[in-house]
This record gives structure tokens, sequence and C-alpha cells, in this order.
């Protein structure tokens, strides 16, 4: 164990939260909460060729 603290936040608990910016910026921005969410689930899965 070294001098630094431990990182408060997980990298699953800070991609959570980059992901929620994501949604509810894309709905402020004018997007349904359905076309929010299938952009989200496509730069999640990637989307196909």
């Amino acid at each position: 164990m070294g001098d630094t603290p431990a990182d408060p936040i997980s990298k699953l608990a800070g991609a959570s939260v980059a992901l929620h910016e994501l949604y509810t910026s894309l709905i402020k921005a004018g997007f349904t909460e359905a076309q929010a969410l299938e952009l989200v689930k496509a730069a999640l899965v990637g989307k196909p060729r």
C-alpha cells in the first residue's frame, strides 16, 4: 500500500455518471427519452457496420 489514497469512485461508478450525463445532455438538446436511450445504447455497444 502506497501513500496515495484509494480512488473513492470506482471505474464502473465513473462510467455510470458519464452515461447519465450523456443521456441528460441529449434530453436537454431536444431528443426524446427513447431517442436519447437509443443513442446511449449505441455508444455502449457500438454501431453495427
